[in-house]
């Protein structure tokens, strides 16, 4: 049990860079289809915009190894002032 907010913080480590292969490699695309023309209508717009603002998969994945990072480094800190 000593050694889980280490296990922890390396996993987070681990989710956060395949996060950002994955958002490399997956969203290597995803600029050149947001733009926006003067030619679409208004709820065209605002789907894509809607689409854009969102976060993927890869974001997740990152944004779940952060927290996992900074879970471990609470546990870890909460354990020596305890």
């Amino acid at each position: 049990m000593i050694a889980a907010p280490w296990y922890l913080f390396a996993v987070g480590i681990v989710l956060v860079i395949i996060g950002v292969i994955s958002g490399v490699l997956l969203g290597s695309g995803r600029s050149s289809r947001n733009l926006v023309d003067s030619r679409m209508s208004d709820a065209e717009i605002a789907r894509r915009l809607k689409r854009q603002s969102s976060v993927g998969f890869s974001g997740l994945i990152v944004y779940l190894g952060l927290f996992c990072m900074l879970v471990s480094a609470g546990w870890r800190l909460l354990r020596k002032f305890l």
